[in-house]
């Protein structure tokens, strides 16, 4: 399928998700009734489809799945306590609509499928039946165990809503936290809802659970070991074991807040205290409040002197209080455990003399508090979401209504992420829903606690989330390690605002973000990221740009937005480029073609002096040529025009300047000149802010093994 086609085809699924997004804006009516026996005949029809279709691509490697989602800013979240609602069933409800105040209380009846949601038949009490497609609950979709037949749940203020292609009613789910999972043992609660008949009568032996809690969590079956601990705790509340031992399983399941209230709860029964004060330790730590943790792990020590696991918990916190206090980091470390697929790092954040300010025209943005130098560490911040493409089976095709763009699964699994982070760890909710959301929602709305606001998740990853864009120059000396997509929402580094002569330089170490400075910054003056490539065609940018709502004003878009031969510059550079890459192994094909080009090319700069991107591009990828040729000077010739174009700009970073001089210093050492080697390795180093030549040695060591 050509570009021309998929642009045709993308926009037709656009358009398509406009209309279901008006339709859902539609008058209510009467919600039409359903026979439950042919609906339980269709279903068991579909999930058998479904379950036939999986079989087939996993016995057939080369087919792949294709599916496809919308995220909008339509769907609904419900703010209110559950003591504040009345109960609905569905033969009171109307289409489209949110029932505001209500709940149901409702039972699976039909095995569960996965789409992109896990989609359920359920009943209510009065027998009636509807579909519900559930999102955002699990990061891996395919997982269905947590939800089967017989299970009994409460949707807050429902939304039944039509199909993306269809006029057909189901109920949809966005949010975890408009669900609440009930024990079907639990006598009590049933009937004070009217649903006794859904009552399954077990042991009320609080012990007899604990054991089989206890074996679920040695089988890594941490979702049933705390609905089985819950019901034990319902039937022996002042059991302390018990909470110590849904602490642990809390842990397991990154469950930080709840862990930390169990550990806490079990100490107050008279609980183990080292375990109760080394799991708070832990909770802590998981919570990332390593101030609280480290008091936690010290008072251990102080009574349980051999701790050993403890003393090794409070090495680690005091680790991460020094980045948080100081900026002190192990970056030869971390280059090291981001190598390994989706690198989660164990690193605190730190931020260094900078502060979230109101800037004028453009809402909230970072600026420095004292004078900053080139090289400086400002900020280091670990993701608090991330997503990535391989954790998807097949190809996911995002309708992005927020943005008027496409996605990919990183993106969308980041979504599903962060509200999984924030139904797990409550407390960071605040500084999540303080980023941008766009301009319709308000900045200072409070969400209630472990509600998670689900339309506001979309939008601010929408409109904040970064890729890991650390990639390798396309003309260095080495080889292109395999790309994959990966989505991340970060919380400091959303705050900066863009500019395509950015004053600050981001680099990815797995899901950290690490910004220095890359020019000399006077105090209260406005510290930028660039968002997008500069690299980018000015077209491209300026698309890019408007996904965001703003429009870039910097010196290099006010240059390109004037310039006649911008675009055909770019056409030039990317033929040649394939052309490059198609003869690599022929270098006087690529010289031949390449100068025939780069004469053209400098005669369209005639006019235009700074920013010669198009030129600096061209001479990278010909100075490997003359290298392969052995013809090093030609090479040192043309890398030092593009150091001296660029290495005292904005731009330095974006043209790899570092990367260039890694480049120069080959040339220099196939000559000899060994006095010229290090002052460009110094040079480099500097650039890509190494803490000393171990760290430069894991950054380029193909120079390294040559010079060694």
């Amino acid at each position: 399928m050509d570009l021309s086609t998929l642009t045709k085809d993308f926009e037709m699924r656009i358009s398509q998700a406009e209309a279901s997004q008006s339709l859902n804006r539609s008058t209510p009516v009467p919600r039409p009734n359903k026979n439950p026996d042919q609906e339980l005949m269709r279903w068991r029809f579909l999930t058998l489809q479904s379950d036939m279709e999986e079989r087939k691509i996993s016995h057939d490697k080369g087919l792949i799945s294709t599916r496809t989602t919308i995220l909008s800013g339509d769907i609904h979240s419900c703010k209110r306590a559950f003591e504040e609602l009345k109960p609905i069933t569905l033969r009171d409800m109307k289409v489209p609509m949110v029932h505001e105040g209500r709940y149901l209380i409702c039972q699976v009846i039909g095995q569960p499928y996965a789409i992109v949601g896990v989609n359920v038949l359920i009943q209510d009490i009065n027998g009636d039946v509807e579909e519900v497609a559930i999102y955002n609950f699990r990061y891996k979709l395919d997982k269905l165990d947590w939800i089967h037949p017989g299970t009994v749940f409460i949707i807050k203020e429902p939304w039944l809503r039509y199909g993306s292609q269809s006029k057909t009613p189901s109920l949809r789910i966005d949010s975890p936290s408009d669900v609440i999972f009930i024990d079907s043992t639990d006598y009590e609660f049933l009937n004070k809802l009217d649903a006794k008949k859904w009552y399954v009568s077990m042991s009320k032996d609080a012990e007899l659970w604990r054991e089989k809690a206890n074996k679920c969590f040695k089988k890594q079956e941490y979702g049933d070991a705390l609905i089985i601990y819950d019901r034990a705790i319902r039937y022996n509340p002042e059991n302390a074991v018990l909470y110590l031992n849904k602490s642990l399983t809390c842990l397991k399941v990154d469950a930080f807040y709840m862990a930390y209230q169990c550990a806490k709860e079990a100490l107050e029964k008279g609980g183990d205290k080292e375990k109760a004060l080394f799991r708070m330790g832990q909770a802590s730590y998981g919570m990332r409040e390593w101030q609280k943790a480290a008091k936690h792990f010290t008072e251990l020590l102080q009574e349980f002197p051999n701790n050993k696991a403890a003393s090794e918990q409070l090495k680690l916190t005091t680790f991460r209080l020094a980045e948080e206090r100081n900026g002190k980091f192990n970056f030869k470390k971390m280059f090291l455990d981001s190598k390994k697929e989706k690198a989660q790092l164990d690193v605190a954040d730190y931020i260094g003399s900078i502060k979230i300010a109101e800037i004028p025209g453009k809402g909230r943005g970072i600026i420095a508090l004292k004078d900053v130098k080139a090289g400086t560490l400002l900020a280091v911040s670990k993701a608090f979401a991330s997503g990535y493409d391989q954790d998807f089976d097949g190809i996911l095709l995002t309708i992005n209504l927020i943005r008027k763009d496409g996605g990919t699964a990183a993106q969308m699994l980041q979504v599903i992420q962060a509200m999984k982070n924030l139904q797990n760890n409550p407390k960071r909710a605040e500084e999540v829903y303080a980023l941008y959301a766009g301009d319709t929602v308000t900045r200072d709305e409070k969400i209630p606690f472990g509600i998670i606001d689900a339309a506001r998740i979309q939008q601010i990853s929408a409109l904040n989330r970064f890729a890991s864009d650390d990639l390798p120059s396309d003309f260095n000396f080495g080889n292109i390690p395999e790309l994959r997509d990966n989505s991340h929402l970060f919380i400091l580094p959303s705050y900066f605002n863009h500019s395509c002569l950015a004053n600050a330089n981001r680099t990815f170490y797995g899901d950290v973000m690490v910004i220095h400075a890359t020019v000399d910054i006077k105090k209260g003056d406005e510290i930028c990221l660039s968002y997008v490539s500069p690299l980018l065609e000015y077209s491209e940018r300026k698309k890019k740009f408007q996904s965001w709502k703003f429009t870039c004003k910097c010196q290099l878009c006010e240059i390109d937005s004037n310039d006649k031969f911008i675009s055909k510059r770019h056409q030039m550079v990317t033929e040649f480029s394939v052309y490059a890459r198609a003869n690599m192994g022929t270098p006087k094909l690529v010289i031949a073609k390449g100068e025939a080009v780069l004469k053209k090319l400098r005669e369209t700069y005639i006019q235009r002096n700074k920013f010669k991107i198009h030129l600096a591009q061209m001479l990278m990828m010909l100075s490997p040529a003359y290298y392969a040729n052995s013809d090093p000077m030609k090479a040192i010739k043309y890398l030092q025009e593009v150091i001296n174009l660029f290495d005292n700009t904005p731009l330095k970073y974006v043209i790899s300047i570092a990367d260039a001089c890694v480049n120069l210093a080959h040339c220099y050492l196939s000559i000899g000149n060994v006095t010229k080697v290090k002052e460009l390795i110094q040079k480099a180093s500097e650039l890509c802010c190494c803490t000393d030549m171990e760290h430069f040695n894991m950054l380029f060591p193909e120079l390294v093994q040559k010079l060694s």
